[in-house]
């Protein structure tokens, strides 16, 4: 795995021959929505490189503090959409049930398939298995 990104909140790495990404957030805290906005574009940045046609995504949202108050939602909710969006498959780690329902009403919001799980090996196994989707 080669890192790409390493900064307070995120860490992301590319699996070049599996052909996957994996953004792993950390449980360091947001202090101010200019700073989730700061953090998303570096990350929105470092994934900009890949072919996300050809690449899938494996989110590892264990770590995260849990947050979604509505400044939160807001601020995060294009963001979120420019980092996920394009990728072939889209894997996402949880912790909590609480933590998968945000998650699944994310992907309502903003039309963007997901496989979600608390289990590591269930969510692997999909981006290896599953063919591409084409769009």
């Amino acid at each position: 795995m080669l890192e790409v990104l390493r900064n307070a909140h995120f860490v992301v790495t590319v699996d070049h021959t599996a052909k996957f990404v994996r953004v792993t957030r950390t449980a360091e805290p947001f202090d101010s929505l200019e700073q989730i906005e700061q953090k998303s574009l570096e990350l929105i940045a470092a994934l900009a490189l890949l072919d996300r046609r050809t690449m899938s995504l494996f989110l590892d949202i264990r770590a995260g503090p849990a947050r979604n108050d509505p400044e939160f939602e807001r601020a995060t909710l294009r963001l979120r959409v420019a980092a996920v969006r394009g990728f072939a498959r889209i894997a996402v780690l949880v912790q909590t049930s609480a933590g998968a329902l945000q998650v699944q009403r994310h992907g309502r919001e903003d039309g963007i398939e997901r496989l979600i799980s608390d289990n590591e090996h269930e969510l692997l196994a999909y981006l290896a298995a599953a063919p591409p989707r084409r769009r």
